[in-house]
């Protein structure tokens, strides 16, 4: 490891002299210490595996402290000076420079952090550290969508948004890139992190919903969101993913003022670069989850940021349903209904079994996954969110945004008609709002996704199911536009 006087060259190499033969022996770097895991480096040199994960442990503290120590050392910019005119200034000069200063000065978040951060500036005391804020939340500035997710995003917690393809996930998480610049209640006042893993930000959706939304087009340039305020970053491998998350971002939150982070979407990395699904390939899987979600939860604690991640979704089979069919219920014999219950042998397996399926996860990921939960169409597809119950447990909160559409109407001939598709946003569960109890229907707008009214959706499902026959073009032919 001929790297490590290189890269750290103040890194105390005394307590791991013994290692260092067998690290560069087998090519072992410090990107292999950062990135790799202490358990698989013990097994190549080989070496005892505590003393290699306590170096790797000690090598990303030390990378961490000498970041954040230049942070600090980082010159601040001095508060503005009134310079008197006789000593030769411009004041206008001046007036600019001081404007300048201002405006990059990091704004806080937190009213009660005044006095503190006060203190700070004039004592040079440290301020005390932050805690989550329940009043202030990220909203979406829609009423219906705002109600059911509680009041907006949550600082402090991992939220996730959960869809299949062309549900709304990323125009959803697009519209919070421009309100969580605005103040509270509505917004938290700070700049936001756009991480993607599939494409690049979609600047000219993000300023057509700035363009086309109510409550930005009646706000002045200087209170109005700003592309300024939104910073992004593409990370297509989980190597450089992690290296963003963990490195990167955290210096970014703090140097921009950053109070909301996306990532679009967390499975695409995992999908492609996990294929194998052998119980090694899945273990390991596992650990870069749970260190994943560790990342995400202690940046999103420790700078009270609201962390939202989209998520994509499987098809999902469940046998159950076809023991519920009417067609099943029908072929069983009136005979065996109306018997009395015998408790024998076959009843307490029977009973044994039932309970065992309950307990199962198939079962139980009903409530939890935001399919299944309650009584849907038959022809309704169950779906799953990708990456498991492993992943279920680093996120604090689960938003589906569900895309339905009903079979194909029959409006004569060899002519069928497409049913229009429906959205809906449900929470599945939040630590500050319980689960939805009737889904909000929305549509995607120009400015972003927008609730549908109660009436609205009723008068549009009612034209389409009682009067198919006016929508379709051939009900208006007449014998002339046939012969032509």
């Amino acid at each position: 490891m001929s790297d490590i006087l290189e890269v750290l060259p103040d890194f105390d190499t005394k307590p791991y002299s013994h290692l260092f033969y067998s690290l560069g022996k087998n090519n072992i770097t410090i990107n292999d210490l950062i990135t790799g895991d202490p358990k698989e480096i013990a097994r190549r040199c080989p070496l005892p595996s505590a003393d290699v994960a306590k170096l790797c442990s000690d090598v990303i503290r030390f990378l961490q402290s000498d970041v954040r120590g230049n942070l600090r050392k980082k010159p601040r910019i001095n508060p503005p000076v009134h310079v008197p005119a006789s000593k030769g200034k411009d004041k206008d000069t001046t007036s600019i420079e001081d404007a300048k200063a201002e405006s990059m000065k990091p704004t806080k978040d937190d009213t009660s952090s005044s006095s503190s951060s006060s203190s700070s500036a004039n004592g040079g005391v440290e301020s005390q550290p932050r805690t989550v804020c329940t009043l202030q939340k990220v909203k979406t500035l829609d009423p219906a969508l705002d109600k059911a997710l509680g009041g907006g995003f949550q600082p402090g917690h991992i939220s996730e948004v959960v869809g299949e393809s062309a549900a709304g996930k990323t125009q959803l998480v697009l519209g919070l890139l421009l309100s969580v610049q605005l103040p509270p209640p509505e917004g938290l006042g700070k700049s936001a992190m756009y991480i993607s893993t599939e494409a690049n930000l979609n600047t000219k959706r993000l300023l057509e919903m700035l363009d086309c939304h109510p409550r930005y087009r009646n706000m002045y340039p200087a209170e109005r969101p700003s592309m300024d305020h939104v910073h992004t970053t593409l990370t297509n491998s989980l190597e450089a993913q992690e290296h963003v998350l963990r490195y990167q971002l955290p210096v970014a939150v703090e140097r921009f003022n950053i109070g909301l982070i996306v990532i679009d979407s967390v499975a695409a990395n995992f999908r492609a670069e996990h294929g194998d699904h052998t119980p090694a390939g899945l273990r390991e899987r596992a650990l870069e989850l749970r260190q994943l979600g560790s990342t995400l939860r202690q940046i999103a604690i420790e700078s009270n940021a609201v962390v939202i991640v989209t998520n994509q979704v499987s098809d999902r089979f469940d046998t159950t349903r076809a023991k519920t069919t009417p067609l099943m219920r029908r072929s069983q014999s009136p005979a065996s209904s109306s018997s009395p219950t015998v408790y024998g042998p076959q009843a307490v397996a029977a009973a044994s079994q039932h309970r065992t399926e309950s307990q199962s996860l198939a079962h139980q990921q009903r409530f939890f996954t935001g399919w299944g939960d309650r009584d849907e169409s038959p022809h309704q597809a169950l779906k799953t969110p990708a990456l498991g119950l492993i992943w279920a447990n680093q996120i604090s909160a689960r938003i589906v945004l569900k895309l339905e559409s009903e079979r194909q109407a029959y409006t004569g001939g060899n002519i069928w008609k497409d049913n229009k598709k429906k959205r809906s946003l449900a929470v599945v569960f939040a630590p500050w709002i319980p689960p939805t109890d009737t889904p909000v229907p929305y549509e995607i707008s120009k400015q972003g996704i927008v609730s549908l009214s109660e009436k609205e959706n009723t008068e549009s499902s009612a034209l389409s199911k009682e009067y198919p026959e006016l929508l379709n073009p051939e009900f208006w032919a007449t014998d002339d536009d046939d012969l032509l």
